[in-house]
């Protein structure tokens, strides 16, 4: 049983082997304040990288479905983002973990479902307040186009330069050039908004 969507980049590199509804955690870290952590929500596809390509090596661990973004806090649970037909792809079965990059006010969380891809890596990021505690998704606005993920080279993790968040992004496949974009951070838009 191959990949349902035969347009899917997945296709012919994947084989689904199995699916299932069991809360499955995918992703997870404790932060200062509590525990991050993304788990599977509803029907979930699992299967296995069956060709090296640019997605990974052969064997490698596939997963697709719906998946909640929940911040432990306090004893309190709570929904911080919700991410549709997401697609992780990892060497192993084990919870992944993210990226902490530490900001004056915040921490930053990355989650990068994907561990190697042609075109850099896209991340999701999530922030916690220092002071309260609170947990919140945070987008990327770059003249009036609003992202969801950052997409950045594989050699270059984004960084804090200053209080900005600097990233560094590759043009084109292969060696092309390579553009580095400086970001803000809004708080009342939880958005980093690039200069």
């Amino acid at each position: 049983m191959k990949s349902q969507n035969p347009k899917s980049p997945y296709a012919n590199v994947v084989k689904i082997d199995s699916h299932q509804e069991h809360p499955t955690v995918r992703a997870r870290i404790d932060t200062d304040h509590g525990e991050l952590y993304v788990v599977s929500k509803g029907k979930e596809a699992i299967g296995h990288v069956t060709t090296p390509s640019v997605l990974g090596s052969e064997g490698d661990f596939f997963y697709q479905g719906n998946y909640s973004v929940i911040y432990k806090h306090n004893e309190e649970i709570k929904e911080i983002k919700e991410l549709q037909q997401l697609v992780f792809i990892q060497p192993s079965d084990q919870p992944i973990s993210f990226e902490k990059i530490s900001f004056e006010a915040m921490d930053v969380f990355l989650l990068t479902p994907e561990y190697t891809s042609s075109r850099g890596y896209n991340s999701y990021a999530f922030g916690i307040d220092k002071e309260s505690g609170e947990a919140f998704a945070i987008t990327f606005k770059n003249a009036e186009k609003i992202q969801e993920t950052i997409n950045y080279e594989k050699t270059s993790t984004p960084d804090n330069e200053s209080e900005k968040l600097v990233v560094t992004t590759r043009n084109t496949e292969g060696q092309g050039d390579t553009l580095t974009t400086t970001y803000s951070f809004n708080k009342n838009s939880k958005q980093f908004v690039a200069e």
